[in-house]
């Protein structure tokens, strides 16, 4: 078994959905990002997912592009994203997934950027504007490596290509809880639990729902929809932007809200 069947085979042991909290590499800055998702695996995290920074990244509110923006300008780039991710593994076990844009990966190219990130611990990759009908050269890297894949279902993926994209998938499948981009948000979308429902009918493969999830309440919400995990970002990315002037107060925080949010993932 991977680490990704470990632990949804952990969680279901246990009657309680994953919590997957995300952050962007480099954020405010290298040592800061470090400690940052040591802060998350402190809290109880059960997956990281880790954004690589980009320019244009187009699934991405505001609240993410600005850490982006700073993670670029703290000087993030290949050599620093894998050893920040040599030294995450180094102290946990816990499953690692890439949130990027195919400009990042192509930039080495496929079979570099996929040696690269197995070598240095990541189990699966996620490019949000490459979807499965144009990564058949990516996927073929990916399995010569041992990395997982991941894509994106929403509420307007059609049925047949609901089937097509789960196909794809070997780690979990994202879940977007709303149209549009990333961003904390008030009011979960209102079809999430549909959506859900729909995929159970096609796959029994991991659900993980992301965007807009931003409270505790939200992710008991999921639990009780029927996901097997739930990501929270730009809410947990709005914390460090607070306190990141002051590393100690903002890793205390992060571990509170994580360890809250994980709180809310047992099911009733």
């Amino acid at each position: 078994m991977n680490r990704y069947e470990q632990t949804f085979a952990r969680l279901r042991a246990k009657n309680e959905i994953g919590f997957i909290p995300f952050a962007v590499a480099g954020d405010p800055d290298l040592a800061t990002s470090e400690s940052i998702f040591r802060a998350y695996i402190d809290g109880g995290a059960d997956i990281l997912e880790i954004g690589y920074p980009f320019s244009d990244p187009v699934a991405d509110g505001p609240v993410n592009q600005r850490a982006g923006q700073r993670a670029i300008a703290a000087g993030l780039d290949h050599e620093r994203f894998f050893g920040l991710i040599r030294k995450i593994r180094a102290i946990s076990d816990i499953p690692i997934g890439l949130l990027g844009y195919a400009n990042t990966m192509l930039h080495l190219g496929c079979e570099r950027f996929c040696r690269e990130s197995a070598e240095a611990g990541l189990d699966s990759l996620l490019f949000a504007d490459m979807p499965p009908e144009e990564s058949g050269e990516l996927r073929e890297s990916m399995v010569r490596h041992g990395l997982g894949s991941v894509f994106i279902v929403s509420e307007l993926t059609p049925a047949e290509r609901m089937k097509m994209i789960v196909s794809q998938v070997d780690s979990f499948v994202y879940v977007v809880s709303r149209l549009g981009a990333t961003g904390v948000d008030t009011k979960l979308g209102t079809e999430v639990a549909s959506t859900l429902q729909r995929l159970k009918k096609v796959t029994k493969k991991p659900l993980a729902v992301g965007f807009g999830i931003s409270t505790p309440e939200h992710v008991a919400a999921m639990a009780a929809a029927g996901a097997d995990a739930a990501i929270v970002g730009s809410a947990l990315v709005s914390v460090i932007e607070e306190h990141a002037k002051h590393p100690k107060n903002l890793c205390r925080e992060l571990t509170r809200h994580v360890a809250a949010y994980k709180a809310a993932t047992r099911k009733t």
